[in-house]
């Protein structure tokens, strides 16, 4: 029975990764629930209150850094509230193209927001171009930091 709950814990895991890359799940929450899912199931002998400590505090800290990345890629490139907007949409929209439209979306979001908001296209391109660099600068963090959750995990109970 035990395999079975580590393989669901990872298979979780694996699905927050994934969260990473989209805005409707939350990536790291979920990584961490099931790490503490699991330490509840086996009875926290393995999995220790300390290494769910660390884990909780790595996962608020992932929600902060992901929102400050983001916020600070757009102001660095002066964007406005629009263009955040517009990026933030452009992701949900994006998820319906695939991994490409995970990649454009953002930009192109960014850009129309921008330039209902500028009037000004290369201002424009230049705002949504550092909005979208700051937006991945914080799903890079979240996809390290998720595998290395993953990759902790495994060694703490194996």
């Amino acid at each position: 029975m035990d395999i079975i709950a580590i393989i669901l814990a990872i298979v979780v895991m694996v699905i927050g990764i994934a969260g990473s890359f989209l805005p409707v799940l939350p990536g790291i929450p979920i990584i961490f629930l099931a790490i503490l899912v699991y330490g509840w199931y086996e009875g926290f002998n393995v999995i220790s209150v300390h290494y769910i400590a660390i884990i909780g505090a790595l996962a608020l800290l992932s929600v902060l850094i992901d929102y400050i990345a983001g916020i600070w890629g757009a102001q660095k490139a002066g964007s406005s509230k629009v263009g955040m907007l517009g990026a933030g949409l452009g992701i949900i929209v994006g998820i319906f193209f695939g991994p490409i439209g995970i990649l454009v979306g953002p930009w192109v979001g960014a850009l129309i927001g921008e330039y209902l908001f500028l009037r000004d296209l290369n201002r424009a391109i230049t705002v949504a171009s550092g909005s979208v660099i700051g937006i991945f600068a914080g799903i890079a963090f979240k996809v390290l930091l998720g595998t290395g959750m993953l990759i902790s995990f495994l060694v703490v109970v194996f």
